[in-house]
């Protein structure tokens, strides 16, 4: 089955599909193109989706890579950290902790804890509590209060994280 004339003749008076210039943006770039005649005045070849594709994904792995080593740098000398609870009592909110963390490292950093019943069980409540500043080689005391573990004290511990 063929189709209709009027269905060939409607077809060939649908415009042409376009998309924007890459480099400027500009409407009305032939499918076919990349470029519009105003960036690219001689018409030479246009780069393939391969090679924009390409630099695109280069551009993303350098922009990671970049991140990474800034990221190293900034967490260098921090931690490793220890935590010890050092007091569990009732407050109405649920129980309030004080905490002693130790930074081993050589710059001042804050740290997370995690802190669990114990001793462990599958599917046991964690909190994850949020350490002022501790600065290098030092340790601090602080007190905070944890929800997740009802109001009646229970046995507790923290491991802190280290970088």
């Amino acid at each position: 089955m063929s189709p209709s004339p009027a269905l060939l003749a409607a077809r060939r008076d649908l415009p042409e599909p376009t998309h924007p210039c890459i480099r400027c943006g500009r409407e009305g770039v032939p499918a076919d193109a990349g470029l519009c005649e105003f960036c690219n005045p001689l018409e030479l070849s246009q780069p393939s989706a391969t090679q924009m594709h390409g630099i695109a994904a280069v551009g993303i792995i350098l922009f990671v890579v970049v991140l990474a080593v800034a990221g190293r740098a900034v967490l260098a000398g921090t931690g490793p950290f220890s935590g010890r609870l050092t007091g569990v009592s009732p407050v109405t909110a649920g129980l309030s902790l004080t905490m002693v963390v130790e930074n081993h490292g050589r710059n001042a950093s804050a740290t997370t804890c995690a802190i669990t019943e114990t001793p462990a069980r599958i599917g046991s409540p964690t909190q994850v509590v949020q350490t002022p500043l501790i600065p290098a080689a030092s340790s601090i005391e602080f007190t905070t209060i944890v929800t997740k573990f009802g109001t009646m004290p229970v046995e507790l511990a923290a491991e802190c994280q280290s970088p």
